[in-house]
């Protein structure tokens, strides 16, 4: 903000005060009025330069008209530019006194382009000035201050300006600091001499990218840890029983609460492929959708960590402590809250969701990521996107899981169902699907063609290679049981 008294008294002029406002206004700018009714165009907190034609009719009637029309546009000062400038009307006098508007004369001969450079270097500086000032920024803007906010301080500072951070913007001159790509804070320029000072553009623009560059920065310094915690837990949750020991030892020196409690929270992007066809784009969502659901479920409290499995994104809150019923109420609370941030980032993603219940130790979190995942299921099934579904309300799908998460239980399946996996991907899974259509029907072979959309002699065929392949008796009830939920079981892991 440059004061009138800062202005009269700049390098290279010679004015003296003809009528005193009675305050010092603050100036923004310098206009030039070469007729009188110019005057009536002049901008509020201007300097308005009247030319010689003006300056002549200074003792006239006409004079006092277009001085109350500078003082209705709100203008800080006239200047005379003539040194020959007859003397004011006393009307005119009292006027500037009354309104507070200062009409300086120019003492000695000028050329009228002379006295307008030289004021309005004296309202903004020099050229010189302004690139020194705009270097001196640039030097601090490059300096990345660890504090961003002692950076803006320096900044603001060197550039001699009013330079903010707000949550909003305030003005023209206003700048985003963006985080993931949107606008998270603004570099405000609000000093009033900033339109007529054009590196202040600068300044504000390089401070808001050397700010979004130092968020960037912070961001990654901060997900380096999340990231090799998610990596591990995805190992554990993806790991047989053989290999997870040692994966279990890097988790406690990591410092994760393995042997504590644990509620998943598994969210499924369902239309992933149809949103981000390049493989680099989608691999770039996923991650933000990571960060902005564990972001979400944080600020719920608790301590969350991050993990991914398949295309699927799980958040896992631990507890060292048995956090009690009502703890997966809570992940579903957070898990809800989580899906509307989710959806207000990516509005036409498609996400079902899938609450585990609370389990303890390292065979806990893979129970609790199983029951997630058997909840995600249902959440499909009942055509459910964007609501987080927990496992405790699915009734007797629960108890089959709960079942299959026991280690008996997983071996006796893999036992039961193993010659059966030593076939081929393709081919393992077209016997398991076809003996369960077989024992849900009881053993029909015309229903089972009907289901499965074949010939009777086909679904036969199967049957028979299938129970040959299989160390079980048909006959027996037991073994027919165990199959039975061996294959549904299956369809849950």
């Amino acid at each position: 903000m440059t004061m009138l008294a800062d202005l009269k008294d700049a390098p290279g002029l010679r004015l003296e005060c003809v009528a005193r406002g009675a305050d010092d206004p603050d100036v923004e700018c310098v206009f030039v009025a070469e007729r009188l009714l110019d005057l009536q165009n002049a901008p509020s907190k201007s300097v308005a330069v009247l030319g010689s034609h003006v300056c002549a009719a200074a003792d006239g009637y006409q004079f006092d008209i277009a001085l109350r029309m500078a003082v209705g546009r709100g203008v800080a000062a006239l200047v005379l530019s003539e040194p020959s400038t007859p003397p004011l009307t006393s009307t005119s006098v009292e006027t500037a006194r009354r309104f507070g508007i200062a009409i300086l004369r120019q003492t000695d001969p000028v050329n009228l382009a002379d006295l307008v450079t030289t004021l309005d270097a004296g309202l903004r500086g020099s050229a010189e000035l302004a690139l020194r000032r705009a270097v001196e920024a640039f030097q601090r803007t490059t300096a990345m201050a660890p504090d961003p906010a002692a950076m803006v301080e320096d900044v603001a500072k060197a550039a001699a300006a009013e330079i903010v951070v707000r949550s909003e913007p305030d003005g023209e001159l206003s700048y985003p600091v963006e985080v993931d790509g949107e606008p998270d804070r603004w570099v405000v320029v609000r000093d009033a001499s900033a339109r007529s000072r054009p590196e202040l553009v600068l300044v504000g623009r390089l401070l808001a990218d050397t700010l979004t560059l130092a968020a960037d920065a912070a961001r990654r310094a901060e997900e380096l840890p999340i990231r090799s915690r998610a990596e591990l837990l995805s190992e554990i949750l993806d790991s047989s029983e053989h290999g997870r020991s040692e994966l279990l030892r890097r988790a406690r020196a990591m410092g994760l609460t393995i042997d504590g409690w644990h509620v998943v929270v598994r969210i499924e992007h369902d239309n992933a492929e149809e949103l981000w066809r390049e493989e680099v784009a989608g691999f770039e969502a996923r991650q933000l959708l990571g960060r902005t659901v564990l972001d979400a479920v944080r600020s719920t409290g608790g301590t969350w960590h991050l993990a991914w499995t398949e295309r699927s994104v799980l958040v896992i809150r631990m507890c060292r402590n048995d956090p009690g019923p009502s703890a997966g109420a809570q992940a579903t609370k957070s898990a809800n809250q989580a899906l509307q941030e989710a959806k207000r980032r990516f509005p036409d993603a498609v996400l079902y969701c899938g609450v585990g219940t609370a389990h303890s130790g390292s065979l806990g979190l893979i129970n609790s990521a199983a029951e997630a995942r058997a909840a995600v299921a249902a959440s499909r099934t009942r055509n459910r996107p964007g609501v987080a579904m927990a496992f405790d309300n699915l009734g007797l799908r629960r108890t089959l899981v709960e079942w299959y998460a026991s280690h008996t239980a997983r071996k006796a399946i893999a036992t039961v169902l193993a010659p059966l996996d030593r076939m081929s991907n393709s081919k393992a899974e077209e016997a398991i699907k076809t003996l369960q259509v077989y024992l849900d029907n009881h053993g029909s072979l015309s229903k089972t063609a009907a289901a499965l959309h074949l010939h009777r002699n086909s679904v036969a065929y199967r049957i028979d290679r299938i129970f040959s392949e299989l160390d079980v008796d048909p006959e027996n009830p037991d073994d027919w049981l165990l199959l039975q939920l061996a294959c549904r079981a299956r369809g849950l892991a």
